[in-house]
């Protein structure tokens, strides 16, 4: 079995915290590789909380609501004293991670983070292993702070999972948030509503009425603002010209963009430049 683990004492102390807002005390990477099978039986649970998250196969769990084969994307949080019996079979690519937890302020965290029931379902990201690997690692070499960054990795672990798992559960509106930060990171390109519903499985009619009951306006109108903001700045602080601007903000055509520009700033891209230079800004030459 491939085994990667950190404690915070010795694995086998359940440490429990009433000193500490949010202490991480354990966290694990588990994975069959010839073992046949590995069963986890606690009739009377932990003193902590544990959370588990498969990223590959799948894991069995008996929870009071009975049988719950948890995949790829799935988990379970377990409260203190709560039962735990769980298993992992070779033949089901069983590969999981847990971590856990204990605090004063772990259930304030627990529901801040939406985190209110016993399992929970995201799809996966790469975010959540190097959370889980970054919490392990720090417990292993105990370098100077680590107690604190492992709070603090467990805290987005957890907060991260919540947030996902409510915003999916929240149907096509949640996907909005998506496609938010799809157009902060890519708003140089050329994005087309139309390619962007299909790209997040959402109608371009829902997409439109979603955009304006999240943000008070269009698609386009809400890329069109990221992309002057990003002008406004560079405007203000590099000696980029205005061509080179226009096009490193997504416009091939600079008097386009000046067009642009100048209907919702209400001055051309070389006077809200020359405005910022009277403000005594002294940033360089703009190059011709």
């Amino acid at each position: 079995m491939f085994q990667l683990t950190g404690y915070l004492s010795e694995p086998s102390e359940e440490i429990v915290s009433s000193d500490e807002d949010f202490l991480v005390t354990g966290c694990g990477h588990y994975k069959l590789l010839q073992q046949p099978s590995y069963h986890t039986v606690r009739p009377e649970g932990r003193a902590d909380y544990q959370i588990l998250y498969v990223i590959g196969g799948v894991g069995e769990f008996f929870l009071e609501t009975g049988l719950f084969k948890a995949g790829e994307g799935e988990g379970v949080l377990y409260r203190p004293g709560v039962a735990q019996d769980y298993n992992y079979h070779l033949s089901d690519g069983t590969d999981i991670y847990w971590m856990h937890f204990t605090g004063r302020r772990v259930e304030e965290i627990l529901k801040s983070a939406g985190m209110a029931g016993e399992t929970f379902h995201v799809r996966p990201r790469a975010v959540y292993p190097e959370l889980f690997d970054g919490i392990i690692r720090e417990l292993q070499l105990k370098r100077p702070g680590f107690s604190a960054i492992c709070a603090g990795k467990g805290m987005e672990l957890l907060s991260r999972i919540g947030r996902c798992s409510r915003e999916e559960a929240g149907g096509p509106e949640s996907r909005v948030e998506e496609i938010l930060a799809y157009f902060h990171e890519n708003f140089q390109k050329e994005i087309e509503v139309r390619q962007c519903a299909r790209r997040f499985s959402i109608s371009e009619s829902w997409l439109i009425r979603c955009f304006r009951e999240r943000t008070g306006m269009t698609p386009q109108r809400y890329l069109t603002g990221i992309r002057l903001n990003q002008a406004k700045e560079l405007l203000a602080s590099s000696s980029l010209n205005i061509g080179e601007i226009a096009g490193v903000v997504g416009y091939e055509n600079a008097l386009y963009f000046s067009r642009i520009f100048r209907k919702y700033v209400g001055a051309s891209p070389r006077e809200f430049r020359e405005n910022c230079r009277k403000r005594g800004s002294g940033f360089e030459k703009e190059k011709e």
